[in-house]
């Protein structure tokens, strides 16, 4: 165990402790209490004394201060980090009612007659036995007032100088020595009885963890395990399919090219259509991350430069487009076509989740290795395009669904439920990952995380024109 972990324990511990204590004192205030006004009229009646009503009034005192530190302990349910000093003031309101039974005894035995020294004697004893077991949890407390009640009555006794006062003091040092020896063994038993419970609740907490950690790291391989046999299959139905389309895109242009005014607006419907499952084998392709990619060093703030016109005409009138990066972003190692529509693609959700209009903020930044990374990813670096937008947000269900093929929140044919999985397949066939982070009514942003290039942008000119069409992260981004 560490020292943190020990220490940790260690409060835990005294807290448990002290907790008992003020647990418990209600019980030994009232005993208290009690037995000070039965022993204080039978006193009063065996020697009138004007010390035994000054006496009783000195425990009531005590008595009653005690109960204000007990209501106040009740009503602030101190911290772990508060219980050394409630301990500390449990242990003086223990030392000062074993003081008012140990000097009562010395300043009423000489002044009684033998019944009333027996009777005192035998309630100081009482009280002592009773310390143990409501205080026996906290040692500080149980022995400041075991030792306060029980030795200045042995002095008393060894003061008398007689052979029974000599045998009765001695006696009561061997009653107190065996009622801490009694209370050390208590003490012990509860202390390790709350190590053992710390224990238990530090090795539940691991074991929660690692059972949560276990459940999350299944979810996502059967996740993985589906869309891989997804993948699979729509892989070989797309190139397949795509083979069908290229026989019917080329007869439907050599039938186009041909004389016949009639036929040309149904073989122009018959081309669009085409082009269309053309456009739907490439979003399968990307899901299945089988589509080729050709990845090569590109700026982004360049990339994104050439996008923006594009970008604003798409999220129309209505939406502000904020661009931010940082200045000192490094290149992406990634296919500069396929990135430009997955942003497009984003965008455009991004868009249908904002009907009436908002704000949609572009980040580029970099990211370092040694930092967290999202799962299947190596710890290398990487830049990473955000893209928040001021919409509807997503559930936690909704987004657990989100990168499954055919799934979409849109209306019917508004969507085809393969924009997110294509944009998944293409980050992950660019060795990089997608993360969403949403809440329902507080919008979504979408982090592309794609791996940095270790060579320089190869489009000089588009890097040029990045650093003054795209603005870098500052405290007050262009907009």
């Amino acid at each position: 165990m560490t020292s943190t972990a020990a220490d940790e324990v260690l409060s835990q511990i005294l807290a448990a402790q002290t907790n008992t204590v003020y647990r418990q004192l209600p019980i030994a205030l009232t005993v208290n209490a009690v037995n000070a006004a039965i022993i204080a009229v039978v006193l009063q009646q065996l020697a009138a004394t004007p010390l035994v009503p000054a006496w009783f009034f000195l425990v009531v005192l005590v008595t009653a201060g005690r109960w204000a530190l007990w209501r106040q302990y009740r009503r602030q349910c101190p911290a772990v980090a508060d219980i050394p000093r409630w301990s500390l003031l449990a242990t003086s309101g223990s030392l000062l009612a074993g003081f008012c039974w140990g000097i009562g005894g010395v300043v009423l035995l000489p002044v009684l007659p033998v019944l009333g020294k027996m009777l005192l004697t035998l309630v100081i004893a009482g009280m002592c036995v009773g310390a143990v077991v409501t205080s026996a949890s906290h040692l500080p407390t149980l022995l400041a007032f075991l030792l306060a009640a029980s030795l200045p009555l042995a002095v008393v006794f060894f003061w008398e100088g007689s052979l029974s006062g000599s045998g009765l003091g001695a006696m009561t040092l061997v009653f107190a020595a065996a009622l801490a020896v009694a209370a050390r063994h208590l003490n012990r038993f509860f202390t390790e009885t709350v190590r053992l419970r710390c224990e238990l609740n530090e090795a539940n907490l691991r074991l929660q963890a690692e059972i949560a950690e276990r459940e999350a790291t299944e979810a996502n391989l059967r996740q993985a395990q589906k869309l891989e046999a997804i993948g699979q299959l729509t892989g070989g139905i797309a190139h397949d399919f795509n083979n069908l389309l290229t026989v019917v895109l080329g007869n439907l242009m050599l039938a186009m090219s041909r004389d016949g005014d009639q036929s040309k607006g149904l073989l122009r419907s018959a081309l669009e259509a085409a082009e269309r499952g053309v456009s739907l084998v490439q979003h399968l392709l990307a899901f299945a991350r089988k589509q080729r990619l050709d990845p090569q060093s590109v700026n982004l703030r360049g990339l994104l430069a050439g996008m923006e016109g594009l970008l604003r005409s798409t999220l129309g009138p209505q939406t502000l487009l904020v661009v931010a990066s940082d200045s000192d972003l490094a290149p992406a190692h990634v296919d500069a076509n396929q990135l430009e529509l997955a942003i497009l693609n984003l965008t455009i959700n991004a868009r249908d989740a904002m009907p009436g209009g908002g704000t949609l903020r572009i980040e580029l930044r970099n990211r370092r290795g040694e930092q967290a990374l999202p799962g299947g990813l190596s710890p290398k670096d990487y830049v990473i395009v955000s893209i928040t937008d001021t919409g509807t947000g997503m559930d936690e269900e909704t987004i657990d669904q989100a990168f499954d093929p055919f799934f979409t929140t849109k209306a019917i044919g508004s969507g085809s439920g393969l924009g997110l999985p294509m944009v998944q397949g293409f980050a992950v066939q660019s060795e990089g990952a997608v993360q969403i982070r949403s809440k329902p009514g507080e919008g979504t942003t979408v982090e592309l995380w794609l791996p940095q290039a270790r060579e320089a942008p190869t489009d000089p000119v588009a890097a040029e024109r990045s650093l003054s069409d795209v603005p870098q992260t500052g405290p007050h981004p262009t907009k």
